[in-house]
């Protein structure tokens, strides 16, 4: 199955694509940024340790990369669209299938062995060096850091591997899948497990204090034989298929256009691709992951390891308003743009466009989201609050990432500028609703302080909007 020619041009093309967006030097951003990220928080130990045991302070991060190869796994939900969707109409090695003799299978188990390796080397990698340069100046040993970089890698090898055999066998018994992960949720919820205990039980996190060779080895078995059981749920390509679908393009410009005027026809043309080719379904998914494992990260905090944080309803409200930015980055790159070139469009209008749908998808979301959550919580009665914060902050973020990225978010985010600017802008307004969040019951003036940073960022997006026509005014329709 493992070819290593094809793995080694699959690295090639990698770090091609993404250093044409803009140069080689920006290919290496993200990594430094973590470099920086984990070399402060490791200078930060001597006073972690004061308030977080180191125990837990591993335990969480071993789930977290966990959680983070659960999330990278999710390409393989989509499926056959993982081609079509990931670069336009660019081919990729991954899509040679269709022309060459080689199974779509064995590409998609070499493309899962490349994306592994990738973000070991970019991510976890830099997260080591980072904490290695900050033992030049507190103590940590050099031994650890070495078992740390092998069982954080085994955690996120756990998770991305279990994460493309459950959506890989998500594409044929879905339903089934969902029924079994449901009821295991529900019985660990109400079996009084000790969940602390269990999550302690992580084989990586095992490995860390045992060192032990026979672990390491059984994971590495596991996370091969999990990938080469996903190749074979992998549906070959192409795999044509018929739909059907009544004419709906008249009554659905009719109906926006009694909420939207100006914008009817093109954001028709949106909503009905989106249903028809089931992108929405991939959308909702790719928004609400981060915000369950949100709410279980902050849970696991407070519930396990019984650190009183207070996490309310308005701190979750103001991580929405950022994490909405997955919603915006889907819509812009959710068709192919080259063919406007030929239509009397201009980018802003279509910018805009894409701007209407995005706060509907957010609040059709998020909304649930903060009532469930303000549900378990019992704090339904900040709700009202906290729909201004998402409100605003959504606005705010979305005005900020469609005036700096236009229709090219995926690529222009890697560069370091752009990235950079966007950090600048957000950050600080993320900062000060999380501080807000915290201080909320405890200063009687934090509403006030929500109320007039909430004016300013509907200000901000109203003055960001009105620049659009001069960033993207007279820019052509391309790929990234």
């Amino acid at each position: 199955m493992l070819d290593v020619k094809i793995l080694k041009l699959m690295f090639k093309e990698e770090f091609r694509l993404n250093a044409s967006f803009f140069s080689r030097s920006s290919f290496f951003t993200s990594s430094l940024a973590i470099i920086l990220f984990t070399f402060i928080i490791g200078l930060s130990l001597p006073m972690l340790r004061r308030v977080v045991e180191a125990n837990d302070m591993l335990l969480v991060t071993h789930w977290v990369l966990l959680f983070y190869g659960l999330g990278v796994g999710g390409f393989a939900l989509l499926g056959k669209r993982i081609i079509e969707r990931r670069f336009g109409s660019i081919s990729l090695l991954l899509g040679s299938g269709y022309t060459l003799p080689v199974s779509f299978k064995r590409l998609f188990f070499i493309f899962y062995i490349k994306d592994t390796l990738y973000y070991v080397i970019f991510t976890i990698l830099p997260m080591i060096l980072g904490l290695a340069l900050a033992s030049l100046f507190v103590s940590i040993s050099n031994s650890s850091l070495l078992f740390l970089f092998v069982s954080l890698s085994l955690s996120f090898l756990l998770g991305i591997s279990f994460s493309v055999l459950l959506f890989t066998v998500m594409i044929r018994w879905a339903g089934a899948i969902l029924s079994i992960l449901t009821v295991g949720g529900i019985y660990l919820g109400l079996s009084g497990i000790d969940i602390k205990r269990m999550a302690a039980e992580l084989p990586a996190l095992l490995f860390y204090y045992s060192h032990s060779f026979s672990i390491l080895l059984e994971i590495m078995i596991s996370a091969v034989l999990f990938g080469l059981i996903s190749s074979f749920f992998i549906i070959e390509v192409p795999t044509p298929h018929e739909r059907k679908a009544k004419e709906a393009y008249r009554k659905t410009v009719r109906l926006a256009s009694l909420f939207v005027k100006g914008y009817g026809p093109m954001l028709s043309k949106d909503i009905i691709d989106l249903t028809r080719s089931g992108l929405i379904f991939s959308i909702v998914l790719t928004f609400l992951m981060p915000l369950l494992f949100l709410y279980s990260i902050t849970w696991f905090i407070e519930s396990v390891m019984l650190l009183d944080m207070n996490f309310s309803l308005l701190f979750y409200a103001s991580m929405v308003g950022f994490l909405c930015t997955l919603i915006y980055s889907w819509l812009s790159n959710m068709d192919i743009s080259e063919c406007y070139n030929s239509l009397p469009l201009s980018m802003p209008h279509v910018i805009r466009t894409k701007l209407i749908l995005f706060v509907s998808l957010t609040i059709s979301v998020a909304v649930p989201y903060l009532v469930a959550v303000g549900y378990m919580k019992g704090e339904l009665d900040l709700l009202g609050v906290c729909l201004i914060i998402l409100f605003t902050v959504s606005t705010y973020v979305g005005s900020v990432l469609a005036y700096l990225t236009g229709l090219f978010t995926n690529s222009y985010l890697l560069n370091a500028k752009i990235l950079m600017q966007f950090s600048l802008a957000v950050v600080p307004v993320l900062i000060a609703e999380t501080l807000l969040s915290f201080y909320y019951t405890t200063n009687n003036y934090a509403i006030l302080y929500i109320a007039g940073l909430g004016v300013l960022l509907v200000a901000a997006s109203m003055i960001i909007l009105t620049g659009l026509n001069s960033r993207w005014k007279g820019m052509m329709f391309r790929i990234a």
